[in-house]
């Protein structure tokens, strides 16, 4: 054969061999793109799910700003903060207004004549800073009583007492399954309930107590899974 033919035939096919990668390489490129569109339209729907109005005192806050607890990790963003439903403060604030007026159907029903004016002051200044104690305990037992919704974990923060403190977390990759339950007149009426998150991690089941819209928060959590599950798909592409 003669030299120049064998040289077309080298250079063939080493212009062949130069082309066979790309066509391998096309394949995860392309699956990354999707992945990526993927996290966008999760992106959308995920602040589609948390739209409305929040406010500070609320019980269901979508990215509150400006807030941070203990255990968050410098990029960690929390996506969604819960309290207990407004309406479960009613037994404890109506006990407050009976503590308020008690005074005045005492002094009504039972003559106080025989106690020293100065001696009545005293025992209602008490009275009312007992009460006013009683109410500023309850209110911050909820204020502080939170469920917290990060990209990274559940946090549920419970206050038994106001000198104790104790927090159960678990990552997000670690939830297996999201139950609702609600139950009553009173909770279908106000839509709110407890939502069950069963987890693979030390704690077995995490609940967020009589928190508005469960079925909302439910829907967050999955979202939440699946965007966890596009991200460890991004990384095996990568």
């Amino acid at each position: 054969m003669p030299f120049a033919a064998r040289f077309l035939i080298l250079k063939k096919s080493d212009k062949i061999k130069s082309t066979v990668p790309d066509i391998f390489v096309a394949k995860p490129k392309l699956k990354k793109l999707q992945i990526e569109k993927q996290k966008e339209k999760l992106k959308k729907e995920l602040d589609e799910i948390l739209a409305g109005s929040s406010r500070f005192f609320s019980a269901f806050i979508p990215k509150p700003r400006d807030l941070r607890f203990e255990t968050q990790e410098k990029k960690e963003k929390i996506v969604l903060l819960l309290r207990r439903h407004p309406i479960t403060n009613i037994p404890w604030v109506l006990l407050v207004i009976l503590l308020v007026f008690a005074p005045f159907f005492i002094k009504t029903m039972i003559s106080l004549d025989f106690i020293p004016s100065n001696y009545q002051f005293i025992l209602f200044l008490c009275w009312y800073l007992f009460a006013f104690a009683f109410a500023f305990e309850k209110f911050l037992t909820w204020f502080f009583n939170v469920s917290i919704l990060t990209d990274e974990k559940v946090v549920d923060i419970d206050f038994p007492t106001l000198l104790y403190r104790d927090i159960t977390e678990a990552k997000i990759d670690r939830i297996q399954d999201v139950n609702i339950k609600t139950g009553g007149y009173v909770r279908s009426l106000f839509n709110f309930g407890d939502v069950l998150i069963q987890t693979a991690g030390a704690v077995p089941e995490i609940c967020f107590e009589a928190v508005p819209d469960p079925q909302r928060v439910s829907q967050v959590i999955n979202q939440l899974l699946y965007e966890e599950e596009q991200e460890k798909l991004e990384g095996r592409v990568k």
